[in-house]
């Protein structure tokens, strides 16, 4: 019973204070001992000091035991983890000594944890990006060299929120210091004048929600957004200083032009230019990033496409036929100008590459969240080795003959689509005319 409340009692101490308890229950044993002795009175501490003895040996085996099974347990779960790295393998400990086995192990988990923090260290400082870690509270624990670069500074150990104050950000100017997970992300010019991009993420732990820290990259952007003030500058020049002298010799071609054969080469070749010139325009707004996107009933968008060919469709005898069905009100997210131009240069090529006295037919319909649109004419069709390259920039195939144009709507058509969210295909047959599908996804609820 004694030994029991003794164990009992040693639990609640740390190690160094039941060592200082068991020794001074020990002097206390014989204290008394040598009290009773000087009254007369004979008492045996011998019995009191063996039990002292062994419940401080029994209290430590059991506390050992204790530690072995957590550790045991730990570096279990640690060993299941994904490696990141090839673990170093070091002789196996012998299998008789149990604590030699669970200090081998925790000298491989140690092992493997320096070989990961070197592994992150390293990959952080050859990101081609300026990245750095803080703490919750935003104090820098690791910055790569690029970090270090566009801050001009050391950056470990200095508060993130003041950094990005003294480079120029613009949600700090007022001297507020938010906290890290409601920063503004925005992209700015800096003090340097280049355009930054700030992307920030949580470092969660693997159990629980509360962030460890914060990871945070800076993005230069500079040269692409001087190669789009270039890309913006070229397509002004070609919509509209390359346009004006081409319609000024038009509108003198109509003044002075006549019967001239010469005069009507002249308009021939100046229209083709303005064509081309527009064919360039679309296709570099197609490719640009510059897309308005809002929801958009897509039948509103095949009427204005079907009004702006009904035109070229009457010159050449072509049947224009939509099949839309009236209860389908397919919404799509979509930039209304590039689409309905899309599905103008798709409708252009089918009247333009069918005889006269045929039909071009369109319909439209929504299942599984997409909506299809189907553009079919009754043309000479595409052969089906050049079906693979029918989409790419400069290809003219045999049925092209006879028309002019440098392959470029098609090209335009397929960016549009892809840019939407969709594809675009095409089934043909030689002499029988060809099928356009095209897919966008639909405007969910």
């Amino acid at each position: 019973m004694c030994i029991r409340d003794r164990l009992l009692g040693l639990l609640l101490y740390r190690p160094r204070y039941a060592l200082w308890m068991t020794l001074g229950c020990m002097a206390t044993a014989l204290l008394g001992a040598w009290v009773l002795l000087r009254q007369g009175h004979w008492w045996s501490p011998a019995a009191c000091l063996i039990g002292l003895l062994l419940s401080y040996l029994i209290w430590n085996w059991r506390r050992l035991s204790v530690i072995l099974a957590y550790f045991g347990w730990e570096l279990a779960r640690l060993d299941n983890e994904p490696k990141v790295l090839p673990e170093r393998r070091r002789a196996p400990a012998s299998k008789g000594d149990v604590l030699q086995a669970r200090i081998f192990a925790l000298e491989q988990a140690v092992s493997r944890t320096r070989d990961t923090r070197r592994f992150m260290a390293d990959g952080l400082e050859c990101l081609p990006v300026a990245t750095l870690i803080t703490d919750p509270k935003g104090s820098i624990l690791l910055a790569n060299r690029i970090a270090r670069e566009v801050f001009s500074n050391e950056l470990v150990n200095q508060n993130l929120l003041e950094q990005l104050a003294d480079l120029g950000y613009p949600p700090l100017h007022n001297g507020v210091r938010p906290a890290l997970s409601a920063l503004e992300l925005v992209e700015f010019r800096d003090i340097h004048q280049r355009s930054l991009r700030i992307e920030l993420a949580p470092l969660l732990p693997a159990e629980g929600d509360v962030a460890l820290g914060w990871l945070m990259s800076l993005t230069d952007l500079s040269k692409e957004r001087e190669a789009q003030q270039h890309r913006e500058t070229m397509l002004r020049f070609l919509s509209h200083d390359l346009r004006a002298p081409h319609s000024a010799i038009l509108a003198l071609l109509d003044v002075h032009g006549g019967e001239s054969p010469v005069f009507a080469q002249i308009e021939q070749q100046v229209r083709r230019a303005l064509s081309l010139t527009e064919s360039f325009v679309q296709l570099a707004k197609a490719e640009a990033d510059g897309y308005q996107f809002q929801p958009t009933l897509f039948a509103m968008l095949v009427m204005d496409a079907f009004d702006q060919v009904a035109v070229i469709g009457q010159l050449k005898g072509i049947h224009l036929v939509h099949d839309l069905d009236e209860a389908d009100e397919g919404m799509v997210y979509a930039d209304q100008s590039l689409l309905t131009r899309a599905l103008f240069n798709v409708l252009e090529n089918a009247i333009k590459y069918s005889p006269s006295g045929t039909t071009v037919t369109l319909s439209h319909g929504s299942a599984q969240g997409w909506l299809e649109c189907r553009i079919s004419d009754q043309g000479p069709g595409i052969a089906p080795e050049d079906l693979p390259e029918l989409f790419s920039q400069y290809r003219r195939f045999d049925s092209a003959q006879g028309s002019e144009g440098l392959g470029l709507g098609l090209t335009m058509v397929k960016a549009v689509v892809e840019r939407h969210g969709g594809r675009i295909q095409c089934e043909s047959e030689v002499g029988k005319g060809s099928t356009f599908s095209l897919q966008l996804p639909l405007l969910e609820d």
